[in-house]
């Protein structure tokens, strides 16, 4: 959540920022952004490619290697607040670009009729809110999801047998965001 925020903010101070640019200009300034935010993601990954080789060699239970999984621990935090970011980036992009819910469809629709200084901040701001909405939307459906098997799983032994048995191959094709988020939500 307050990644979320985080980036919500960076991008109304750039929405702002760019607001006497050009929309096509603003657009491009907010994917030269985007790749910068890919080039830190691809530094964390080789970062903690590195450390896991290394921690890899190092006993459990040492001093070292207690530093050794903070420090991984600190970079995969990193690293998903950039993959977050990232996303974020592209779907406002796609969001501004590309209008297809009624909100950035009107702002479009209103923003040659605007003068210049407004448009860009129009269009990216309808394409940010339209995004921070769709996310809302997403995490809300995602919950909801993660509460109901939970429940299931409480009232069902069946079920909780069933689940249990599948466990393995379940972990294998979630990703990890779809991990972290069904640890934040699990009882």
């Amino acid at each position: 959540m307050w990644n979320t925020k985080i980036l919500i903010i960076t991008l109304t101070v750039l929405v702002l920022i760019e607001g006497c640019a050009p929309i096509g200009q603003s657009i491009d300034q907010l994917s030269r952004i985007r790749d910068q935010a890919s080039a830190i993601e691809s530094d964390l990954d080789t970062q903690l490619d590195e450390l896991t080789l290394m921690r890899e060699s190092i006993p459990d239970g040492s001093d070292q290697a207690d530093a050794l999984d903070a420090l991984i621990a600190q970079i995969n935090a990193k690293l998903a607040v950039v993959q977050t970011s990232i996303l974020h980036a592209d779907q406002v992009i796609e969001s501004a670009t590309n209008p297809s819910d009624p909100l950035t469809i009107a702002a479009d629709a209103v923003s040659p009729y605007v003068p210049a200084p407004i448009q860009a901040p129009l269009v990216l701001g309808a394409a940010l809110i339209a995004t921070m909405l769709r996310s809302r939307s997403l995490t809300q459906g995602t919950r909801s999801i993660v509460e109901s098997i939970n429940h299931t799983l409480k009232r069902d032994e069946n079920f909780q047998a069933a689940f249990s048995a599948n466990a393995d191959t379940i972990r294998t094709i979630q990703t990890p965001t779809a991990r972290r988020l069904v640890n934040k939500w699990s009882d």
